[in-house]
């Protein structure tokens, strides 16, 4: 079996950002099985979208033969070639490049330099492998799940200053509610459920027990809004119609991939209440 690495152990919206770049790889090598090494349930994920054929947990304790460039453990096979998008992974790197015939491409996770760090990835890897097409952040990687009425509203993210005040998404709530939406429903990750669950009383709140029972929440969302966060950038690839949020951080760099995906960038809740009024109108309730 020819056997192709992906390492990544970083956020789910860092990972998603390099999906498009996955994809093209995937393209231009058929007969090759993908086996993803990073965080299992985003891996996992990665595999029900069609971009991995099998993973493994980069924080094994196995796994720490191969990061230091020891050994690479019997489960990772014999990869031809690897994409290891690590900020420290020279020793893993050189390990692999010794019986390897394809490329073995250490790439760092973030850019160096201003720009969108999805574009970042592909000309990275293209800069090891010949994919000719052309950047595709567009992508769209949908679930067989029934689009249903409901709207979603994530109103946290990884960082507390990315976030608007909650009666902002309280306020939100009620504008879907007015502009014929059916059904608002809160998404809370642990995190969110401690700082906003208070402000939440009568709400309908969802916590997905994972990430892929996250993708199937989004997927079946008739409309989603949300900060930049791992949350908004699974709605976007997963063809979901998405508003994302961007207080503080730029969409130019971090924007949302994705089909249906609108960006909007404001500083406070004014500003952001503007933006979202303007953007409703392109949206017609299910």
């Amino acid at each position: 079996m020819n056997q192709f690495l992906i390492c990544h152990r970083g956020a789910l919206g860092d990972f998603i950002l390099t999906w498009p770049a996955l994809q093209a790889l995937r393209q231009i090598l058929p007969g090759f099985h993908f086996c993803g090494l990073g965080r299992p349930e985003y891996m996992r994920l990665a595999m029900t979208l069609g971009l991995l054929d099998s993973c493994h947990h980069a924080e094994s304790s196995e796994m720490v033969q191969f990061f230091s460039g020891r050994s690479i453990p019997p489960r990772l096979g014999s990869p031809l070639g690897a994409i290891l998008w690590l900020a420290e992974g020279r020793a893993a790197a050189e390990l692999l490049t010794k019986s390897a015939s394809l490329p073995v491409a250490l790439i760092p996770p973030f850019p160096s330099n201003q720009m969108h760090v999805g574009i970042y990835h592909w000309l990275a890897v293209t800069s090891h492998f010949p994919i000719e097409s052309s950047p595709a952040l567009f992508p769209c990687f949908p679930l067989n799940v029934k689009r249903g009425t409901y709207a979603l509203i994530h109103p946290g993210s990884g960082s507390p200053g990315k976030n608007y005040h909650p009666q902002f998404y309280l306020a939100l709530a009620d504008e879907l509610r007015k502009r014929g939406f059916p059904e608002v429903r809160f998404i809370l990750g642990p995190a969110e459920e401690r700082q906003l669950i208070h402000y939440l009383a009568g709400e309908k709140i969802e916590q997905p027990s994972d990430v892929e029972a996250l993708a199937r929440l989004q997927a079946g969302a008739s409309l989603y809004i949300g900060n930049d966060s791992g949350v908004s950038h699974l709605s976007g690839v997963l063809g979901t119609p998405t508003i994302a949020l961007y207080k503080v951080t730029d969409p130019q760099v971090w924007g949302v991939l994705g089909r249906t995906v609108t960006h909007l960038k404001a500083r406070n809740e004014d500003l952001a209440w503007d933006g979202i009024r303007e953007c409703l109108r392109q949206f017609r309730p299910p």
